[in-house]
């Protein structure tokens, strides 16, 4: 009986600590579950910035090549 005794205390100090261990995994997949759509948001919003940005150069490049057209249309209309 005294065997008993000497190993109950042990197998609830066990049954404790993966108690503790089963909790800390349960936190741990939340906090993947979260960083997991965390991602997901900033992936769309770098998307979406990427398309602006898309939009910005090509504004810039079609107003680039307007200026030069306009520029040289008056330097091909002075008169010499």
């Amino acid at each position: 009986m005294s065997e008993q005794n000497g190993l109950v205390a042990p197998a609830r100090q066990v049954a404790a600590l993966e108690e503790r261990v089963e909790t800390m995994n349960e936190r741990h997949d939340k906090g993947w579950a979260l960083l997991r759509e965390d991602l997901a948001r900033l992936d769309a919003e770098l998307a979406k910035c990427d398309r602006n940005m898309s939009i910005q150069i090509y504004a810039v490049a079609f107003g680039t090549a307007a200026a030069m057209i306009g520029i040289g249309g008056t330097i091909i209309g002075l008169p010499v």
